[in-house]
């Protein structure tokens, strides 16, 4: 009897004390997207299962399949963009309340990073692995300044697209004119070349400005990672960098 008495306490003790054991434990999430998991990454919380392959192109095209349903019910966190077209339907078949979504606002520009990723380490509890990865984002947002400052960017006359805007004003390019998510005309392609910019930047992703290529220095960036080995969002960052001419 005293052995059952021991046991019965050993396992109410073990019941009380398991949330604290895991309280150090980052949230386990589902994301729709790569650029969504770097983000979460970024954070601090564990990435168990990345929807859309990071092979696509152009990821929020990516269609959930019955499969992907257990990854959502499972997570403590279910993390979108607000843009993927299958993820309503996917919270919809899986019945995921509300309490577990969470949705960010994509940039790759580091202010804008360094709010989303600090917001979301508020929500997963996470503030302590932040602050580590912050320390990234200090040390790589002064090596683009400075580099951009070095190659005189304000003095570069830049087509940029919609998507890069921000990024674009950041590093301190002179926009004289974007490019939208529809296909150029043949008389919007002329005021373009008409305004005798120094560099188009487009998006590798969902190019519009590819019909400019070989009449201006044209680059494509990206925001998903994947392409060039990117991983991470700082790695993201040094490659588009990279392709901007402004650190090797």
């Amino acid at each position: 009897m005293k052995t059952i008495k021991h046991i019965v306490v050993s396992i109410v003790v073990m019941l009380l004390l398991a949330p604290f054991a895991l309280a150090d434990d980052p949230p386990r999430v589902t994301v729709s997207t790569s650029w969504v998991a770097a983000l979460a990454e970024a954070a601090g919380a564990d990435v168990g299962r990345v929807l859309a392959p990071v092979e696509l192109r152009h990821p929020p095209e990516y269609d959930f399949r019955p499969g992907d349903i257990r990854y959502a019910v499972e997570a403590d966190f279910l993390v979108w963009a607000g843009y993927e077209s299958f993820i309503p339907s996917l919270f919809e078949a899986a019945g995921i309340p509300d309490d577990r979504i969470v949705q960010v606002r994509t940039n790759n520009t580091p202010p804008v990073l360094r709010q989303v990723v600090r917001e979301l380490a508020g929500i997963f509890g996470t503030i302590d692995r932040f602050e580590e990865w912050e320390e990234e984002l200090d040390a790589i947002t002064a090596e683009l300044l400075a580099a951009a400052e070095a190659k005189n960017t304000a003095g570069t006359r830049a087509i940029v697209h919609v998507h890069y805007q921000v990024l674009a004003e950041w590093l301190g390019y002179e926009i004289v004119a974007e490019l939208g998510m529809g296909e150029l005309t043949p008389s919007r392609l002329r005021e373009i070349v008409d305004l005798e910019p120094d560099i188009v930047i487009d998006n590798w992703h969902v190019p519009t400005g590819a019909p400019l290529r070989g009449e201006i220095p044209y680059v494509t960036l990206i925001n998903f990672p994947g392409r060039g080995g990117t991983r991470t969002l700082i790695e993201v960052l040094r490659h588009n960098a990279q392709i901007l001419g402004l650190v090797e």
